[in-house]
């Protein structure tokens, strides 16, 4: 009477929740749990819920039924088939041999079936549907790093999207990749735009950085290299005001001529005093210039062991006259170094004629002296061996029976003296200036009946000048005044005034004088400059004077006082292109003799600290 019986509906009490198969009704299980199988969420996430192709096959393993029946399960094509066995039960067990239905689970003695899905079953489909989801969030994230973030792309069920024939599937996967494409390719022109204003922005920095430093050198090295106050002491001195002029020198001068023709070897000193009856040289024929040339190298010899015997401290008062001698050299010395500066070469031959007769005056001074060497007084002894034989051989020229200065330099113009000069009219001394050799040369061979030697007679020498733009008033006869030769370091005082006269190229004037005679003695014209005023004072330089006025004579100085500078008004006294002679307004008020004075008051201002 089972076939008649009818299903319960789940409503039995012995087993809740459970419906058991009828009697010809399919099996109602099986059908219940592949519905539940297909509406899954893991089988939805997977896209396992397709529907079964037309024309497969149904495959079914024996599933007993509670009324003994096989239920034909179908297999998806995913899977391998289930082998149809009549010997393989629900639960995957053997059926025993013999059995051909089994009895229910209440006749068995099983627990009756539920309705309800597995609690582990339901575990494990959400924890499958968790790491699905978790899948597709990872999926989307990667898409938004390839896509811009405002393109959402279109997804569809998966259910659709296994539905696509396999071409469109294509086509929408090249049409995709292609927008990527277009979509990286502008993504990267955006980067190479940041990148490029980025670089951009890191070059302005790095200039703006370097101008920066640049500014700041340049404002360190301004304030470091600035100008800074500089200092001199006020003093007692002199300035005067002069004119130029070129001046004719006349001597009363004598010459001495040879009877014989050879070579001139000199027995004095080029400007030095001679006395009367003295031996000044000899005229050596030909055929001595072998012991000619052995006097000059014992000369030579003598010379230098004097030199390092002084050196050495031998030899009292050599010193002195070597220091006196050279001192009136460097004059000389100084003279030539501005000259060369200037590019001015044209004296260079006065220059080295003064020099050389300077020399030989020390040389001539210096052999006076006993240094007490043995060997020295050995080649004293041969030198004058030398000079007898030259004696014996040669013409001697000895000076008059008047003493005087002798030079062995000659121009032809010795016969002038002053009594021609001051007979001449102003012209004809023009003309002598303008056609005289400035240098007095000597020659060392000499001619028979030819003048050789002069000698000047006294200690007095002329110089007769044009002065141009002078008044007769500045320069009255019987008037002293001071005349300088730049060329030879030197300063002539008391030169008085003979002859003072108008004429075409200016004041015609002669003056006289008693100094320097052996100095100028190689020339017969100089350069001069003439002293006309002269003030002596505190003498300050002029770069030290705050807004001078020179017509009213007055100027503001600034001192350093104890580290600040203070502004003082002074009087202007006198002054020329270097210095000025100043004095101060107040009584007892700077400036003084050894104040500091600020020469270039530009770099501080009054009352301000001084900074070194």
């Amino acid at each position: 009477m089972a076939n008649n019986r009818k299903p319960n509906n789940g409503e039995n009490q012995n087993r809740p929740n459970r419906q058991p198969n009828g009697g010809n009704r399919p099996n109602q299980n099986a059908k219940n749990a592949r519905q539940a199988s297909q509406n899954s969420p893991v089988r939805k996430a997977s896209g396992q819920n397709t529907p079964r192709p037309q024309g497969q096959k149904m495959q079914s393993s024996n599933v007993p039924t509670r009324n003994g029946q096989i239920q034909r399960k179908p297999v998806s094509s995913g899977k391998a088939p289930l082998q149809k066995s009549s010997n393989i039960t629900s639960f995957g067990k053997k059926k025993p041999q013999g059995i051909d239905r089994l009895p229910p689970p209440s006749e068995v003695g099983l627990p009756p079936r539920s309705n309800e899905p597995d609690k582990k079953a339901l575990k494990r489909a959400a924890k499958a549907e968790k790491k699905e989801a978790k899948l597709l969030r990872k999926k989307e994230q990667e898409e938004r790093i390839v896509v811009a973030p405002d393109v959402e792309p279109e997804r569809k069920p998966a259910k659709v999207q296994e539905e696509i024939p396999e071409k469109k599937l294509q086509s929408d996967y090249l049409d995709a990749e292609m927008d990527n494409d277009e979509v990286r390719r502008s993504h990267m022109a955006k980067k190479r735009k940041r990148d490029a204003l980025r670089a951009a922005f890191n070059a302005f920095l790095c200039v703006a950085i370097l101008v920066g430093v640049f500014c700041i050198a340049v404002l360190y090295v301004v304030d470091y290299v600035a100008a800074k106050p500089a200092y001199a002491f006020a003093t007692k001195g002199t300035i005067e005001h002069t004119i130029g002029a070129t001046a004719l020198l006349v001597r009363n001068e004598s010459v001495l001529k040879s009877s014989y023709t050879g070579s001139l070897l000199t027995q004095a000193t080029e400007g030095s005093r001679v006395a009367k009856k003295q031996l000044l040289a000899m005229v050596i024929p030909s055929g001595m210039e072998s012991t000619v040339n052995e006097l000059r190298s014992v000369e030579r010899q003598i010379v230098d062991i004097e030199r390092s015997l002084m050196e050495s401290g031998k030899g009292a008062g050599a010193k002195a006259i070597f220091n006196d001698i050279n001192n009136e050299i460097a004059p000389i010395i100084s003279t030539i170094r501005n000259d060369a500066i200037m590019g001015n070469l044209s004296n260079m031959t006065s220059y080295s004629s003064s020099i050389r007769v300077l020399m030989e005056k020390r040389d001539l001074e210096i052999e006076q002296i006993d240094f007490q060497s043995e060997q020295l007084n050995t080649l004293k002894k041969t030198e004058s061996t030398l000079k007898k034989q030259l004696e014996s051989q040669a013409a001697s020229l000895y000076a008059e029976e008047e003493p005087g200065i002798v030079s062995f330099k000659l121009d032809g113009h010795e016969d002038l003296n002053l009594d021609t000069i001051m007979n001449m009219m102003d012209y004809q001394v023009a003309d002598l200036i303008k056609n005289s050799n400035s240098i007095i040369t000597g020659d060392l061979d000499v001619k028979s009946d030819e003048p050789v030697i002069r000698i000047v007679k006294n200690d007095t020498q002329y110089l007769a000048c044009m002065i141009p733009g002078a008044i007769l008033a500045d320069f009255a006869v019987g008037s002293e005044h001071v005349i300088r030769v730049p060329s030879e370091g030197i300063a002539i005082t008391g030169c008085k005034v003979l002859r003072s006269a108008y004429a075409t190229e200016g004041l015609f004037v002669i003056f006289s004088t008693n100094s320097q005679v052996e100095r100028l003695l190689d020339r017969r014209t100089v350069k001069i400059e003439i002293v006309q005023t002269k003030k002596t004072g505190i003498r300050i330089p002029i770069s030290a004077l705050v807004d001078p006025d020179y017509d009213k004579k007055i100027a503001m100085i600034l001192i350093n006082d104890s580290g600040y500078a203070r502004g003082f008004m002074v009087w202007i006294e006198d002054y020329d292109r270097e210095y000025a002679i100043v004095s101060p307004i107040t009584e007892g008020s700077e400036p003084k003799l050894s104040s500091i004075v600020i020469t270039n008051p530009n770099t501080v201002k009054d009352g301000r600290k001084v900074e070194d």
